[in-house]
Parts: structure tokens; sequence; C-alpha cells
């Protein structure tokens, strides 16, 4: 199998990571704001996971939530940054690196989504056992793709130090 070849089959892969990120973000946002409604929560498993669906105009814990715009230049920005990084194939990285890049795309993507179309983030899930900001499976996603990022990162690594 030529380079050409094989890129092709792992650009699929890819664009079917990124495309099932950002539907099944979407899919539990609008399922959870249609049966539970904006600003209301309920127990899911009690003492751990209570659903808590939330508009956030903001980033992270809020942060500059009276800058919405500057979120939508910035999930822009990461979107041509991490399409980059996931599809040229001229980045040369490990396919568990390739693959954190394609979960933080599908991930900015579904959050991209809902500050063009909502005005802001549906966030639903609020962990119970911590004081922790309420979140969603877009930003569980780009966390994976962050970890994936860095345990592939220290393999590379480990790896050039065996070589050499």
């Amino acid at each position: 199998m030529n380079l050409s070849t094989k890129f092709k089959k792992q650009f699929t892969i890819y664009i079917l990571i990124v495309c099932a990120i950002i539907l099944f973000d979407q899919f539990t946002k609008i399922l959870l704001v249609s049966n539970i409604g904006l600003n209301n929560k309920i127990n899911f498993i009690p003492g751990i996971l209570q659903f808590t669906v939330v508009k956030n105009t903001g980033g992270a814990f809020s942060i500059f939530k009276q800058y919405p715009g500057f979120f939508k230049i910035v999930g822009l920005t990461n979107i041509l940054i991490f399409l980059y990084l996931t599809f040229c194939p001229t980045v040369r990285v490990n396919n568990i690196i390739r693959s954190g890049f394609a979960c933080v795309l599908g991930g900015t993507a579904g959050n991209l989504i809902d500050r063009f179309l909502k005005s802001g983030v549906i966030d639903f899930l609020d962990l119970q056992f911590i004081n922790f900001a309420v979140f969603n499976m877009a930003d569980v996603f780009i966390d994976i793709g962050v970890a994936l990022i860095l345990i592939g990162w220290f393999m590379s690594e480990r790896k050039l130090q065996y070589n050499s």
C-alpha cells in the first residue's frame, strides 16, 4: 500500500471520528434540552452525576462570558489549526496523536455549532462529588484528544531516546 492510499484510508477514519463526535455531542445536547429543559436539572446518579442544562456564553468555567464573539473567533481559529493537523499528509505524527487532533477538532466543532446556532454552548454534565464546572460531551472529547496527543508525544519521545 503506497503512502497516498494509506493516507486516504486514514483520512476516512479521521473524518468518521470527527463526524461521530459532532453527532454524538449534538444529539446529547438536543436530547437533554428537549427532555429536561434549559436551566433545569435532574439527578442521574445521586451524589455522583446530575444533568444541569445551562447555556454558557463564555469559555471554560464561564470565563469572559461577556465576550461571546471572542470565543467564536478562537473556535474558528482552532478549527483551522486542527483541520490542518488532522488532515494534512505532510504533518508527520503517529496515529495516537492524529486521533487526538481529530478528537479536539470534533469537540471544538460541536461547541462552535452551539455558539453560532444557540449563542452559547449547551452544558449539562454536572459532577456532584467534586466542585467543578458544568460541561458537555464536546468538552470530554477535547480532553480525550489532549490526553491522546500527550500520550502519543511521550511515546514518540521514548522511542526517539531508545533509537539514539
